[in-house]
C-alpha cells in the first residue's frame, strides 16, 4: 500500500472488581510501553483493552450488531415516517458514500486496526516475557498469547468479511493488510484468500495456547454455564449430581481474571470460530470437525454423567407469556445465554442510546426503532408467532403495538439490566448446527440436514411441522428462513446472504439479490 495505516497501541491500566470489571479499563497517565508490559497485569491490561474495544458502538455494541449490518439485511422496516436515524436508512440502500455512513465506515476501520495493533504489540512483547512476572506462571502467559492471537484473526477476519467479496465472488484481487507486527506505517493489501489461510493460522495457534487453561477443571467450571460464562454464576458448584460435586471446581478460589470466558476467546470460542472461517473459506470438512466439537463440549462429573457447555435453554425467558412491558420485565435472560459461546461487552450500552434500546418510550412509535417484519414468522402460510420463543419471547411491543428486539429490552431490575443488556452476541451454538446442517445437505445426506434445522425449530417450541425436501436449493431456503429469526439483531444475517450469494428477502417478503459492490465497504479513502 502506497499510503500509511494509522494505527496506535494505547496504554492501560486494569481495576479489578466486581463481577464483569475485569473488562474495565482505566487510563492511568502516560505509563510507558516497557512499564506497561513489566508485569503480568499489564499483559492483563492490555488483553482486556482489545475486548472493550470490540464492545464499542462502531463495532459490535451498535452498528456490528444490531445496527448497521442489520440493516443492510434488511431486516427491518425502515420506512416508518417516524424514523429518522438517517444513517441507517442509507446503509439499508447501500449508500456508502453518504456523508454519516463513510463516517461510520471509517471510524469502524480506524478501531479495528487499533485492535491489531495492540494485538500485535503484546504478542512481540509476551514472546520474551518471563513465566515469573505472570501471576499463574506459564498458563498463563500460553492464555494471554492465544488470546491476542484470536483477537488478532478475529478482527482481521470481520474487516475482510465487511471490505472484500466473499470467495464465491472471489476476483483475485487484493483488498486489507493482515497486520502482524508492530509498529507499522505500511503493508500491502491482500487477497481473500491468503487472508483467510493466516486468519486460519493464527487461530490454530490460539487454540492450541488456549488448551492449556481451558480444559483444565477450573477452565471447564468457569465455561459450563451460560450464566457462568458470563455473569461468574457458579451456584452450580455447590449442587450435587448423584451425590458428588463438579469434581474440585471452586470458583470462589479462582481469580478474577480466569472468570467470564464467554467475553473471552476461549477454547470454544476459537473453536467456533475457525468452524466459521473453515465454512467461509470453503473448507468444509474442517468447518463440520470444528463445529461438531463444539457442539458436543461437555463435563464430565464423577459418576459419569455428562453436561453440555451450550444448549438451548429459554427457562429465563418464558416466565409468563406476552409481549408488553410488563411482560418483559419479569424475565432474566433476553439473550439465550445457554445458547452463547462468545459475546462483546459495553457498560455504557443503556446510557445515553436515546430510545435505541429503551423499551419504556411513550406517546406511539419511537423514531429509533428499528421494527421487525411479522412476515419472518410466518412459513407456508401458517402464522408460527404463537409457538415460536423468537417471537413470542423474544420480540418486544413497544407502546402495545410496534414489534422490536427484545434481546436488548432495558429492565427496570438494575440487576437483570447489568447481566443482559451490556452483552452483544458475537457467535452462537445455532450457528454450529447450521454449519453442520449445511454440511449435510452440500454432501447429499439431507436426512441430517433437516434433522437439524427440526430440532433447532422444536427447541424453540416450534412442533408439528418438520421440515423436509430433497435438493440443495430447497434446504437454503429454510436455512435462511430460520436464521432470519435466529439471528435478529445481532448482525450475522448479512454475511449468511453474502457467503451464499443468495438473494436478501426484505420486510415485505420481495426477494432482491446484492450486488458485487453491495456487499462490501469501499476501503477508506486514505488508505487506498
Amino acid at each position: 500500500m502506497e499510503n500509511y495505516i494509522k494505527i496506535l497501541a494505547v496504554a492501560i491500566v486494569l481495576v479489578f472488581a466486581g463481577c464483569k470489571d475485569w473488562l474495565d479499563v482505566t487510563p492511568a497517565g502516560q505509563a510507558t510501553e516497557s512499564d506497561l508490559f513489566s508485569t503480568g497485569d499489564g499483559y492483563r491490561s492490555v488483553l482486556n483493552g482489545l475486548y472493550k474495544s470490540m464492545g464499542k458502538p462502531e463495532l459490535y455494541g451498535r452498528n456490528w450488531s444490531y445496527g448497521m449490518l442489520d440493516c443492510m439485511a434488511q431486516l427491518y422496516n425502515l420506512e416508518s415516517g417516524s424514523f429518522n436515524d438517517e444513517m441507517c436508512k442509507a446503509a439499508a440502500k447501500y449508500e456508502y458514500t453518504n456523508t454519516q455512513v463513510s463516517s461510520s465506515i471509517e471510524s469502524a476501520w480506524g478501531i479495528a486496526y487499533n485492535i491489531i495493533a495492540n494485538a500485535n504489540d503484546l504478542l512481540q512483547n509476551i514472546e520474551n516475557a518471563s513465566n515469573d512476572i505472570f501471576a499463574e506462571g506459564e498458563m498463563e502467559r500460553k492464555m494471554i498469547t492465544g488470546e491476542a492471537y484470536a483477537c488478532r484473526a478475529l478482527i482481521h477476519f470481520e474487516l475482510l468479511r465487511l471490505f472484500a467479496p466473499a470467495p464465491v465472488n472471489d476476483d483475485g484481487r487484493a483488498y486489507i493488510p493482515y497486520i502482524e507486527s508492530y509498529p507499522v506505517l505500511s503493508a500491502t493489501k491482500l487477497g481473500v484468500k491468503p487472508v483467510l489461510e493466516k486468519v486460519i493460522a493464527d487461530l490454530e495457534k490460539a487454540r492450541g495456547l488456549v488448551a492449556v487453561y481451558d480444559t483444565t477443571i477450573n477452565g471447564q467450571g468457569i465455561n459450563l454455564s451460560g450464566t457462568g460464562r458470563f455473569n461468574n454464576d457458579f451456584t452450580y458448584n455447590y449442587q450435587t449430581i448423584s451425590g458428588q460435586q463438579i469434581e474440585d471446581f471452586d470458583a470462589a478460589l479462582i481469580d478474577d481474571f480466569f472468570k467470564g470466558r464467554g467475553y473471552r476467546m476461549s477454547y470454544n470460542a476459537v473453536t467456533s470460530l475457525l468452524a466459521r472461517v473453515c465454512q467461509y473459506a470453503g473448507r468444509e470438512q474442517e468447518a463440520f470437525n470444528y463445529a461438531d466439537e463444539v457442539v458436543k463440549a461437555h463435563v464430565v462429573f464423577r459418576d459419569g454423567s455428562k453436561n453440555l457447555m451450550y444448549k438451548d435453554d429459554y427457562s429465563g425467558l418464558t416466565q409468563g407469556w406476552g409481549n408488553n412491558e410488563a411482560d418483559f420485565n419479569n424475565r432474566k435472560d433476553y439473550k439465550t445465554m445457554s445458547n452463547l459461546i462468545f459475546a462483546a461487552y459495553n457498560s455504557l450500552s443503556y446510557q445515553g442510546t436515546g430510545s435505541w434500546l429503551s423499551a419504556d418510550w411513550k406517546g406511539g412509535v419511537s423514531p429509533n426503532w428499528f421494527q421487525i417484519s411479522e412476515s419472518y414468522f410466518l412459513h407456508g402460510g401458517v402464522d408460527e408467532k404463537s409457538l415460536d420463543h423468537r417471537w413470542n419471547h423474544m420480540i418486544f411491543l413497544g407502546s402495545g403495538a410496534y414489534p422490536v428486539s427484545a434481546k436488548y429490552f432495558i429492565p427496570t431490575n438494575l440487576d437483570t439490566r447489568d447481566k443482559t443488556v451490556n452483552l452483544f452476541p458475537v457467535i452462537r451454538l445455532t450457528e454450529m448446527k447450521y454449519i453442520m446442517a449445511e454440511y449435510y445437505a452440500r454432501n447429499g445426506n439431507v436426512g441430517d440436514a433437516y434433522r437439524i434445522l427440526n430440532e433447532i425449530r422444536e427447541n424453540r417450541g416450534i412442533y408439528g411441522s418438520s421440515l423436509g425436501g430433497s435438493t440443495w436449493n430447497e434446504f437454503e431456503q429454510e436455512l435462511l428462513h430460520d436464521a432470519r429469526r435466529e439471528w435478529i439483531s445481532e448482525g450475522q444475517l448479512f454475511f449468511l446472504y453474502k457467503r451464499l450469494n443468495a438473494a436478501i428477502v426484505n420486510d415485505k417478503g420481495t426477494l432482491r439479490p446484492m450486488t458485487l459492490q453491495e456487499s462490501m465497504f469501499p476501503v477508506p479513502a486514505d488508505i487506498k
